[in-house]
């Protein structure tokens, strides 16, 4: 029986690939958050991740190799007017068929309730990590076989002041401060220079307990938002909370998921 408290959350952070006909390729674009929600195998995704849909196919690991997505995909629908890029809840899901969702648990293991955590808003939070699959860290060996690496970005929450300079709400987005330049290595605290966060869409936002701000220990920081947004200029790394997720899945339940399984 699986034990919640050895749970390694890295075990449920999914790199997401697509596969092109023009040009005929798979590449890795985004991340996943492969949890259990409400005893539902749940796919998260920033929805500017699933816009690419209409370039491809989306996969992502499982027992069998990369194999295309199966399930219900919800997103936030924008008005025709703006443009994904000014989205600033970007978030998507998958209501994985329980068959697929079998498949994905020889790779990944989905992350349990009890690692998750509904937060009223960001201000409460001290110091979060930005967890996900870098695309500049994806391969294709020689048997064509494509790999990837995790990785994790540490930063303290932006202020009040930094979400009204930007425009956002801190009841909704997570604002985390994080500039490459400046990053240092947890174990030895010597400057080094972190991946490229592209590819990191969709990825994990995992906020650490107090008095825990630097640990290592993986079994403590809970899953608290989705991260979408990198800007750079500004020193920040961007995501939605998980309130907005949960409003976007409790609609996806009243329609049955449209019936998948």
């Amino acid at each position: 029986m699986h034990n919640p408290k050895e749970y390694d959350p890295y075990n449920s952070i999914v790199p997401i690939y697509i596969e092109t006909e023009i040009p005929k390729r798979t590449m890795q674009i985004g991340t996943g958050i492969f949890l259990d929600f409400r005893n539902t195998p749940i796919l998260l995704t920033a929805a500017h991740v699933t816009d690419d849909l209409k370039n491809g196919e989306l996969l992502v690991p499982t027992r069998d190799g990369l194999r295309p997505i199966e399930g219900y995909m919800a997103h936030i629908d924008l008005p025709p007017e703006i443009p994904r890029s000014e989205d600033n809840v970007d978030i998507a899901y998958y209501r994985l068929s329980s068959n697929f969702a079998t498949l994905m648990c020889f790779e990944f293991w989905p992350l349990p309730p009890t690692k998750i955590e509904i937060i009223p808003t960001a201000l409460k939070l001290s110091v979060c990590s930005i967890t996900g699959f870098p695309s500049s860290k994806s391969k294709k060996n020689n048997e064509g076989t494509h790999t990837s690496n995790i990785f994790s970005y540490r930063g303290v929450l932006a202020s009040q002041e930094t979400y009204k300079e930007h425009s956002l709400r801190p009841e909704q987005n997570i604002l985390i401060n994080f500039n490459r330049k400046n990053a240092v290595s947890p174990e030895d605290m010597n400057k080094v220079v972190p991946p490229s966060p592209k590819g990191l869409s969709g990825g994990a936002i995992f906020a650490w307990p107090d008095g825990e701000e630097i640990s290592e220990d993986w079994t403590l920081p809970k899953l608290v938002g989705i991260f979408h947004s990198y800007k750079q200029n500004s020193g920040l790394m961007i995501g939605t909370s998980l309130i907005s997720v949960v409003a976007a899945i409790t609609l996806g339940e009243m329609k049955n998921y449209d019936g998948v399984v």
